[in-house]
């Protein structure tokens, strides 16, 4: 077991490739899931439970692309340098993709889960798939965040709930299939272009000024100016997200903020969100944020005292 935490930068071990760090109060945890320790492809799970935000760097190896799937929702800034990769909350199934060599800075707030892949750049050319060297050797020389796919979320699953006593075959097989299909996901996106910064603004004011109603695909495209195929499309790439959870996401960080800064009720809370009953919005509450609207009240408020009483 390999150990990470915020007040070290991961790093590489020159001998077998494999992420180490210091040990300080165990706080990250990056450690082999399974036995698959090829030299091609290595698999980690990286977690974190703190609360408080915080900024972490994400280090790939030389002449290895790394792949993080999210294996919980987690709310996340992700830049290279000064350019911003994702801002928003990225939810279990979606990917990120840093470049070999490249250094990735992360700022989270609350906990997360993540599943790594260390895959050696090599290694995917002498796959079969063309597709899968195109899509992971493409000329951006940015890190790109993939939108949620559930065939990755279901294979990173059934990868971080292995045991020791699993199969290194299966274990590696499932770290494949992975690759791959992230490989074509990035491949076809390629083609298109995001949508532009001014149209997004125009959608999220949109939603902003109807968070209470029903809010459908056609009234974003609307908004944007655009077809609803095309901004399917452009919107996706722009925010690793469809529109339909990206709508969702919007009406969730509004409810956060009602519930954190008033005292009122769930249930009036759903209502002024645009959900329809309690229930439907405990749900929707909990598939994004990882807890239900109370108890994550309870703990939010719970935080505020004691920074309060810290100052």
């Amino acid at each position: 077991m390999t150990m990470l935490n915020s007040k070290t930068v991961p790093c590489v071990g020159l001998a077998t490739g494999t992420p180490c760090g210091v040990n300080i109060g165990g706080l990250w945890q990056e450690q082999p899931c399974g036995l698959i320790r090829q030299p091609d492809i290595i698999v980690a799970r990286w977690t974190d439970t703190r609360t408080e935000d915080r900024r972490e760097a994400v280090v790939a190896p030389d002449g290895q692309f790394v792949l993080g799937v999210a294996l919980r929702p987690t709310r996340l800034r992700l830049l290279s340098g000064r350019e911003m990769i994702f801002d928003g909350m990225m939810a279990s199934g979606m990917t990120y993709v840093c470049r070999p060599s490249q250094i990735l800075h992360a700022e989270f707030a609350g906990p997360t889960d993540f599943l790594h892949l260390y895959v050696a750049g090599g290694s995917i050319h002498k796959q079969r798939h063309a597709d899968m060297s195109a899509g992971m050797h493409s000329e951006s020389s940015l890190a790109t965040m993939l939108p949620r796919d559930v065939l990755i979320d279901h294979l990173a699953r059934a990868v971080h709930t292995a045991d020791e006593s699993t199969d290194e075959n299966y274990i590696e097989t499932l770290a494949r299939a992975i690759v791959v299909r992230a490989a074509q996901i990035r491949q076809r996106s390629a083609s298109v272009l995001p949508l532009p910064k001014w149209r997004l603004r125009r959608v999220v004011d949109y939603i902003q000024a109807h968070i209470s109603g029903a809010i459908s695909i056609a009234d974003l495209a609307a908004a944007a100016g655009l077809s609803r195929t095309h901004f399917t499309a452009q919107f996706r790439l722009a925010t690793s997200c469809r529109p339909h959870d990206f709508i969702l996401l919007q009406k969730i960080e509004a409810a956060k903020r009602l519930l954190l800064h008033t005292s009122r009720d769930l249930l009036d809370i759903a209502l002024t969100v645009g959900f329809q009953t309690q229930a439907h919005f405990s749900t929707v509450f909990k598939r994004f944020v990882g807890e239900t609207p109370g108890r994550w009240r309870r703990a939010g408020l719970a935080e505020c005292f004691q920074r309060r009483e810290a100052a």
